[in-house]
């Protein structure tokens, strides 16, 4: 490996072990401070497999990529097998970035059924996407070993784990916009609800672009302007490398971070007399009415 590969492949790992350090490090009032764990109630499922998404990356690009296939014939039949663990690995890791996002809406929408009635069961609609977003990561990952090209079947997978996203965080807007009486959209809601929104889009537009960019670019005798080329191959790169993906991961764990927060704020502080220093009309802690409030209020 040259100098400045080196480099660039050291620079991607430290990034991101650098997200699952932003992740995972803040800690949340139901941690044990006196020892260091995983953290986080809510947000303990995206932290758990945020870390082990980290570690397979690992464990795939150093220890396989980078240290062991450079002194193995790999096209021996005795050292297959260390392609298709690889292969393996690969999809996992892929896959996984999607996932993990998914986890997201479902977390997001365990919160919103304790307020409102969101049509089923948390998670259930996210269940015929998670299908095709398996089938084309498969399909994109068994392909490119016959035609390359099919690769791009990934790219397409990661813009549609985009969609249901993007609709629980509409939904979720529906209770989070103060003022009632506009009609809650993808373009008002808290701040951190609209970063995320905002993150979502960029990611589900820059894969819909290297997807089609796949079949455009590549080929000396493309009909797109040297410029055109130049951009889209671009898109493509960070696609490639990560970059999007685990800027996308970072700006979940943040968003699920205050959720957690905002999780725990369970009941208004009491008076030194013992008595609720709410007032008789107020809504307690419990009710569905207190818990819009909280999310108007906190994230």
């Amino acid at each position: 490996m040259k100098s400045g590969e080196e480099i660039h492949f050291v620079a991607g790992q430290l990034f991101t072990i650098g997200v699952a350090i932003v992740a995972t490090g803040p800690r949340m009032p139901s941690d044990d401070s006196q020892k260091w764990t995983v953290g986080g109630k809510l947000s303990h499922p995206f932290r758990k497999a945020l870390l082990h998404l980290v570690a397979i990356g690992l464990i795939r690009l150093v220890c396989f990529h980078h240290i062991l296939f450079p002194y193995l014939d790999l096209e021996q039949q005795d050292n297959q097998i260390w392609n298709v663990l690889d292969a393996i690995l690969g999809i996992i890791h892929v896959v996984g970035q999607s996932f993990l996002c998914l986890t997201t809406a479902y977390l997001l929408q365990s919160q919103l059924s304790n307020v409102i009635n969101i049509g089923g069961r948390p998670g259930s609609n996210l269940m015929p996407y998670l299908v095709v977003l398996a089938i084309l990561s498969l399909g994109g990952a068994l392909g490119a070993s016959f035609y390359p090209k099919l690769w791009s079947l990934i790219n397409l997978a990661e813009a549609v784990s985009c969609l249901p996203v993007l609709q629980t965080l509409r939904l979720y807007n529906t209770i989070a916009v103060s003022n009632q009486h506009q009609q809650a959209n993808l373009l008002r809601g808290p701040v951190l609800t609209q970063l995320l929104i905002i993150e979502e889009i960029w990611y589900f537009v820059t894969s819909v672009i290297s997807f089609v960019g796949e079949a455009l670019v590549q080929t000396e005798d493309s009909f797109l302007g040297r410029p055109l080329q130049l951009l889209l191959m671009a898109v493509q790169h960070n696609q490639d490398n990560g970059v999007d993906d685990w800027s996308r991961l970072l700006i979940h764990s943040v968003f699920l971070n205050a959720l957690d927060e905002l999780n725990h704020v369970q009941q208004q502080p009491q008076s030194p007399s013992g008595e609720s220093s709410q007032s008789p009309n107020q809504p307690t802690a419990g009710d569905p009415e207190h818990q819009a409030l909280m999310l108007r209020q906190r994230v």
